[in-house]
């Protein structure tokens, strides 16, 4: 894929984004999100509390400082398999893509779904997920940018841990399926548009 191939793909995802906090924010997908959403949500009352402790743990993982140690890793993993050039770009990209998500979520202001009590605190608005937007930042750019042999098993991991960590947000009852999708949608943007810059710099004399 060249180039400008991958910039356009970042700016179709980007647009995506913005279209569906529009439609969401319209109403548009109301009914749609809850009866999505309702099989997913646990409570108290409905699972154990073994089984809400493993999607505590995995949304866990997938937000806070967490998700920055695993950049972190990651980063140096690919500062080592390829030089410290693509880890700089990496971790960029995904520091940005959360400040992006932030600044998403502050504009839409969409309030959290109210259809159970939260399982997991929470004290920012809804679209786009920001879970979701790192994870797929994160694993699609890791992939991207790795001199992996079998890609194609490496991209299978790294969609489970997406819908892991998606689902994780839902199964907690503080995202709306459209807001993991739109985070998606955000991140693979961004690891694109990643790709691209980390591409480009290769390109320049060193």
């Amino acid at each position: 894929m060249t180039n400008r191939m991958l910039w356009a793909t970042s700016a179709v995802l980007f647009a995506l984004t913005l279209v569906l906090g529009w439609a969401v924010n319209a109403g548009h997908l109301a009914q749609v999100d809850a009866a999505i959403a309702a099989p997913f949500m646990l409570t108290k009352e409905s699972a154990s509390a073994a089984m809400i402790g493993v999607w505590q743990w995995i949304s866990w993982a997938g937000g806070g400082v967490q998700r920055y140690v695993i950049v972190a890793i990651l980063a140096v993993v690919l500062g080592r398999w390829t030089g410290w050039r693509n880890a700089v770009v990496f971790a960029i990209t995904a520091f940005l893509s959360n400040r992006i998500s932030d600044a998403l979520k502050d504009g839409f202001g969409r309030d959290r779904p109210d259809l159970v009590p939260h399982l997991d605190h929470v004290n920012s608005m809804s679209y786009p997920s920001g879970h979701a937007t790192s994870a797929a930042v994160v694993y699609i750019l890791f992939v991207l940018l790795a001199p992996v042999k079998q890609r194609a098993l490496w991209f299978a991991t790294a969609a489970l841990l997406i819908v892991l960590n998606s689902w994780s947000r839902m199964a907690l009852g503080v995202h709306w399926p459209t807001d993991v999708l739109g985070g998606t949608f955000l991140g693979a943007s961004c690891a694109f548009a990643g790709l691209a810059i980390a591409r480009k710099w290769d390109a320049t004399p060193r």
